[in-house]
């Protein structure tokens, strides 16, 4: 039985996130990656979600399908029929041929007693609304998934929605670029639990703010030793990788020496 994510969290001083489950080695997004993560031992798998014309929730990127399927036009104008016959897959290699995109039904299947789950949600636009986040959030507690689920976004006013909606329910806020604001007014602004960056925003800065506050911090997207060595310097709590067990295994390597 895994413990919330909240005792988790403190009680593990750093851990290895999933992006898009192993987008290094299968295509982002798609069962093939996410199974491949949690197999691979990822203790959180990060995905996203985007939204069809029939309001069903579907594990994908991009507002646009043309980058990762053969595809083309935004996921929103398509209903889950038509989302469900387009390949996935062969964009990344032909061993992947025919991967579809998942519900997201589909991927906390996967997931559930196996890893916690963070969901990026998009900036607010015309092709997603504060209802569509409801929608969402609602899945997440009827599965009773809340205790186990981190919600993270760009878009701290989503940040804050979720925490509207349920105040038990974990949240990161995302750096947005040029915002020179330290992480604790960022994190005290918008009501989240936890901060993130990229590994190129990472500075002694930040990471000496969270340390002071309190605060759960992590980076993205770390894919080489190099990078790691970076996080791990800085004292930041998890890593957010594309190769999550070959990342998983350095770290074990570097802890060794």
């Amino acid at each position: 039985m895994m413990s919330p994510l909240s005792l988790f969290a403190r009680s593990t001083p750093f851990f290895v996130i999933a992006h898009r489950g192993s987008s290094g080695i299968a295509p982002e997004n798609t069962l093939a990656a996410l199974r491949m993560a949690v197999d691979g031992g990822a203790r959180m798998v990060e995905l996203d979600v985007q939204f069809s014309k029939d309001n069903q929730t579907v594990v994908f990127h991009d507002a646009v399908l043309g980058r990762t399927t053969n595809g083309h036009g935004y996921v929103r104008n398509k209903s889950v029929a038509e989302l469900r016959t387009l390949d996935a897959g062969s964009w990344f290699s032909d061993e992947f041929a025919n991967e579809r995109i998942p519900l997201f039904t589909e991927a906390l299947e996967i997931l559930k007693d196996r890893a916690y789950l963070l969901i990026e949600l998009k900036p607010l636009d015309e092709h997603t609304s504060l209802a569509d986040v409801e929608v969402l959030v609602h899945t997440v507690r009827s599965l009773n998934l809340g205790p186990y689920t981190l919600f993270a976004s760009f878009d701290h006013a989503t940040i804050r929605h979720v925490k509207s909606i349920d105040r038990t329910l974990y949240t990161l806020a995302l750096h947005v670029p040029g915002d020179k604001r330290t992480p604790s007014v960022i994190v005290h602004s918008c009501g989240a639990d936890a901060y993130g960056c990229s590994i190129v925003e990472l500075t002694v800065e930040k990471s000496t703010d969270t340390k002071a506050h309190n605060i759960p911090f992590g980076v993205y997207t770390v894919n080489e030793e190099s990078e790691l060595k970076k996080a791990l310097a800085h004292g930041v709590n998890a890593v957010v990788s594309n190769f999550p067990e070959r990342i998983t295994a350095a770290v074990a390597n570097l802890q060794r020496t």
